[in-house]
């Protein structure tokens, strides 16, 4: 079995005896993220037809617990934010309104650290940090009933 990058070697040299060129490597990953300044604000009123938005989510950060620092949507169907690739377990979100300003954001850009810069911007984040509110608002409500 040939590995990833035999494989990677093969397929370019195949590419190139057939007089063709590979596009330059994109470097993925969060140190390589930035925030383009070109139509990277958020519009909480608009739908992106192409994406197709979800309901308003909170946006949790890793403790223990975790811990919600802002609320955005979610943006279904994105693969990258700014031309930057989103990893495997990452979604794109759109920061509406943060809850705490000092907090880091769990994939940090070389504009966006903390939260409180990441209002109306788009960011990746983690999915397993996100949660919709709807789900929130069901499960407190079930656990009030619960240990009633």
């Amino acid at each position: 079995m040939l590995s990833l990058s035999q494989m990677q070697s093969q397929l370019q040299s195949q590419i190139q005896s057939q007089g063709l060129a590979l596009p330059p490597e994109l470097e993925v990953g969060p140190s390589t993220a930035h925030v383009s300044t070109k139509g990277c604000c958020v519009d909480p009123l608009a739908t992106d037809p192409d994406t197709g938005d979800s309901d308003k989510c909170g946006l949790y950060i890793e403790e223990n617990p975790s811990r919600l620092v802002a609320l955005g949507r979610v943006y279904e169907g994105s693969t990258a934010v700014h031309n930057i690739p989103l990893l495997h377990g990452q979604v794109k979100v759109g920061v509406e309104e943060v809850k705490d300003v000092d907090a880091s954001v769990p994939v940090p850009t070389d504009e966006v650290i903390l939260v409180g810069q990441a209002l109306n911007t788009f960011l990746a984040w983690p999915t397993h940090l996100v949660k919709c509110l709807s789900e929130q608002v069901f499960y407190s409500h079930y656990m009030l009933l619960f240990f009633d």
